[in-house]
């Protein structure tokens, strides 16, 4: 796994120099390309996620083609967050994301033009890494959330948890590297003190994953239960930010009583959000359809609070109660139908599949200490989330392509 991290990572540097080189191309046209976008909803976006097709922009300025393209306000001086993304986690860029904040009701006038030779640099807010060393963890985050996933290596131990883990920390401090680096360095020196268990000031480890689904984990469902898959077997990131991290996950086959099944998931964080995106297809042998699950875990003494399996919210107790109270969720995506389920540790989502079909919805999380005050602020939080990706930002092109 640690040889397939160098490879992608090689892949994505490649693939970010060719976008980026704006130095050998031809000259571009002076005149931005001018789009109106507008909010429907009279609810503020802060760092809501424009995703622009590339096509739509290289029709009307084709002389831009293979330059660094970067957005603005009008009459802004500031430069806004822009990524190329290839959203089928391929080699060839066809969207624009661009992120931007937009009061309710509101048109905003946004340029988009190509980058300027001084660009300043931004800091990245996403990370996510393979985790050899850790019996084959993979990591990701950005500045409010932190997750895991259990690679192969970890069922030599008998821990086969297929369930996401949920990591606790302030905002906006990236804590990955650092909690991996210094709980290593505490097991070589047999200091108990150094565990990411512990709070160092920057947040902790205190969710229990168990073999609950964790925030977000899927399964199949037999008979009123759950029956879940062993770890990830294979992952591989397909885009790493600066507005938008991709990445897809194959777990092994297992059978659900006769049926086979093959679950393949595309993951995506996007900075500044505290949820994840799923999108997670089924392969199934030995019967025409069946049932999956997707979960969140409810640990005794928790709050739970559900609309159906449309939008389920948690205020979790985590494993240490000097820890405060751990928020997690799972939202259906527009357009998305299931059945609620509940089982002795989990809230379920239940989605009736056939062979090739996909499932589409959101998991995640916030902690009291970190931005997330209290289960009704995470409700409202919820809320809106579902009402923004209901209701997307409308784009107003320019009628002239030239």
């Amino acid at each position: 796994m640690a040889g397939a991290a160098r490879g992608i990572g090689g892949g994505i540097a490649l693939l970010a120099a060719l976008w980026l080189a704006a130095a050998d191309a031809a000259p571009a046209s002076s005149a931005p390309l001018e789009l109106a976008v507008s909010n429907p909803l009279a609810l503020a976006r802060h760092g809501e996620v424009l995703s622009l097709p590339l096509a739509e922009v290289l029709q009307r300025r084709p002389q831009w083609r293979s330059r660094a393209l970067a957005a603005r306000v009008e009459g802004s001086a500031a430069w806004l967050p822009v990524q190329a993304y290839a959203s089928d986690g391929g080699a060839t860029p066809d969207r624009l994301l661009v992120q931007l904040d937009i009061a309710p009701k509101a048109t905003e006038q946004l340029e988009i033009l190509p980058a300027p030779a001084a660009m300043p640099a931004t800091p990245n807010p996403l990370f996510a890494r393979l985790v050899p060393e850790r019996a084959d963890d993979f990591a990701w985050e950005n500045e409010q959330v932190a997750y895991r996933i259990y690679g192969t290596a970890l069922e030599k131990t008998g821990q086969v948890f297929p369930g996401i883990d949920v990591w606790s920390k302030r905002p906006p401090r990236h804590v990955v590297d650092a909690w991996y680096r210094r709980d290593a360095e505490g097991q070589r020196l047999n200091d108990p003190s150094m565990s990411y268990h512990i709070d160092h000031g920057d947040g902790l480890d205190s969710y229990d994953v168990g073999h609950t689904p964790g925030d977000g984990g899927t399964a199949g469902w037999l008979d009123g239960a759950p029956v879940a898959s062993r770890n990830a077997l294979r992952v591989r990131i397909t885009a790493l930010g600066p507005v938008r991290l991709r990445f897809e996950v194959d777990y092994p086959a297992w059978h659900v009583g006769n049926v086979l099944f093959h679950q393949h998931k595309v993951v995506t964080l996007d900075a500044g959000s505290h949820l994840n995106r799923q999108m997670v297809s089924y392969r199934i042998e030995g019967a025409p359809r069946a049932t999956v699950a997707a979960g969140v875990a409810v640990h005794a003494g928790a709050n739970l609070v559900h609309d159906g399996a449309m939008r389920i919210a948690v205020w979790d107790m985590p494993q240490k109660a000097s820890a405060g109270r751990i928020a997690t969720a799972l939202l259906l995506a527009p357009g998305e139908t299931a059945r609620y389920a509940v089982s002795h540790d989990a809230a379920w989502a239940l989605f009736d599949v056939a062979d090739g079909d996909s499932i589409r919805f959101a998991s995640g999380s916030a902690w009291s200490q970190g931005d997330m005050p209290g289960f009704r602020a995470w409700q409202s939080y919820l809320y809106d989330y579902s009402m923004r990706w209901s209701n997307p930002l409308q784009v107003r092109w320019p009628h002239s392509r030239h």
